[in-house]
């Protein structure tokens, strides 16, 4: 028997629940990018460097880590406030959708094209721990969608079994 909110939910929603999280926490806490600050417009000047985060520097892939990490946690909330009736909505595949589609861009954006390779001069410790947080919501959905199916397929044996012993003493 299962108790509490761990029983609840399966291995792969945990992980992809904690990894939205760190995600979250990351966009904004840690510097993903050093980046070359031109002080006065002065081109005579040496580049000031300095730090930006993930909010600041991805301007366009920032709304989708937003919506992953929106999506995932929504998601851990449904299944929370289901557990009551027992049957629960599915979104494992729309989180790892979301979650592998998140991981691929930040991959590109972190480790092959930075974001403006005129400005941008290096990738920090936050960018690379936001890439492995990403990649674990993608795992966590993936493993939730896995052990969905394996439940689902549990049930379905588990209905025709008595169907067919009922069947066998009838004749």
């Amino acid at each position: 028997m299962n108790y509490g909110f761990a029983g609840v939910l399966v291995r792969g929603e945990r992980v992809a629940a904690v990894s939205a999280v760190l995600l979250l926490a990351l966009m904004f806490s840690l510097k993903w990018y050093g980046v070359a600050g031109m002080p006065g417009g002065s081109a005579v000047r040496a580049a000031n460097p300095t730090a930006e985060s993930a909010w600041d520097t991805l301007t366009t892939l920032r709304w989708l880590m937003l919506a992953t990490v929106v999506v995932t946690v929504g998601s851990l909330v449904l299944h929370l406030s289901q557990r009551g009736h027992g049957s629960q909505t599915d979104t494992s595949l729309l989180v790892t959708a979301l979650g592998t589609l998140t991981a691929a861009l930040l991959i590109y954006r972190v480790f092959i094209s930075l974001p403006e390779p005129t400005e941008v001069l290096d990738q920090k410790l936050g960018a690379v721990l936001g890439v492995f947080a990403s990649i674990g919501i993608a795992f966590g959905g993936f493993d939730s969608l896995r052990e969905e199916r394996a439940r689902a397929r549990r049930l379905q044996r588990s209905r025709r079994r008595p169907a067919i012993a009922r069947g066998a003493r009838a004749r």
